[in-house]
């Protein structure tokens, strides 16, 4: 173990912590998680050099604390803010228990967009999105940068025949309208059940460093639109509608006649970035479970084929259409077993 851990710990705990130090599976190349012990508590380590993520991972906690449970606490940082301690929050996700049985697993999800909701709008004061990591706002740049992705991680990787000057035009629209989108307010962007821990019956939100400013509804469709969730549309509307009441209590006037528009809106642009993310992971790094989600990706796209938003970017019309064919699958495969 690293002498440098060795001193952090003993600065702040007891000799059992350093004797019971277990580096945790998962964790990126860039951060590493340990679990410990110490007085009968256990406790989680993470090691990151990524030291400007780590303070808005930081700040972030500390703010989000004020106006939510449900985060983790922060205990004890380095002097040079690559390690610090937090909650043990366990081992079991949502997404584990959607995996083992959705039926059971559906319970969790109304408290989660309780929670959401309130973060998100009380987020808007309490969050100093200044201290934003990379990007501290879920704008037109941002999403340029997402659809750009998806075209040269996925639609290249796999050859798919397209327009590139109408395309660009349809992306360039896109984005700007996107920009308009409201209500807004804090947005985590990767609000999916691998980031939602399950804690004692009660859910815990974790890897929220990427957050920033930006349109609420975002946050919602990246947990029900999770392509390996795989949700049924029923269940959705009913998850939408109730985060959509839950939204209009904690602030009147947010959802109006547009909310419609600015939630299809989100659906495409998440469901195009996490195609780009699929691609990049999947078929160019090859790692599995990429790979395995890709399916998954595909098939929420024939659901929102026919969102009346796209008539207004008839080559990303387009685009969706073909990758809704059986052909693209093949095209798939033939890229990852070729």
């Amino acid at each position: 173990m690293d002498s440098k851990i060795i001193d952090f710990l003993k600065l702040h705990y007891s000799q059992e912590a350093i004797n019971t130090v277990t580096l945790l599976a998962g964790g990126g190349s860039a951060r590493k998680y340990y679990r410990f012990w110490d007085q009968n508590q256990s406790y989680i380590l993470s090691e990151s050099s990524n030291i400007d993520e780590n303070k808005t991972f930081l700040a972030f906690t500390n703010q989000l604390n004020q106006i939510t449970p449900f985060v983790p606490e922060v205990y004890f940082v380095s002097d040079d803010f690559t390690l610090y301690t937090q909650t043990d929050l366990g081992d079991k996700t949502l997404m584990n228990y959607i995996s083992d049985d959705l039926e059971s697993a559906k319970k969790y999800f109304y408290p989660v967009l309780d929670q959401l909701a309130e973060a998100q709008i009380k987020g808007r004061n309490a969050i100093n999105f200044k201290q934003s990591f990379s990007y501290p706002k879920l704008d037109k740049t941002l999403i340029l940068r997402d659809l750009f992705q998806f075209k040269f991680y996925f639609l290249n990787a796999i050859e798919i025949d397209f327009n590139q000057g109408k395309l660009i035009k349809d992306f360039d629209l896109f984005a700007s309208q996107f920009d308009q989108l409201a209500p807004k307010g804090f947005v985590f962007r990767d609000f999916q059940s691998r980031n939602i821990m399950i804690k004692d019956n009660q859910p815990y939100f974790i890897d929220y460093q990427g957050g920033l400013y930006g349109p609420i509804f975002y946050d919602l469709v990246s947990l029900i639109w999770q392509a390996k969730a795989n949700l049924p549309m029923d269940f959705k509307k009913d998850l939408y509608n109730h985060y959509f009441e839950q939204v209009k209590k904690l602030d009147p006037n947010a959802i109006t006649i547009d909310s419609r528009t600015s939630y299809e809106y989100c659906v495409v642009a998440r469901l195009l970035q996490v195609l780009g993310a699929y691609g990049l992971r999947g078929l160019i790094e090859r790692k599995p479970h990429f790979i395995e989600s890709i399916s998954y990706g595909l098939d929420n796209l024939k659901v929102i084929i026919d969102y009346p938003i796209l008539q207004n970017y008839p080559e990303l019309k387009h685009i969706i259409k073909v990758l809704t064919q059986p052909e693209t699958l093949e095209r798939v495969n033939q890229k990852i077993n070729g």
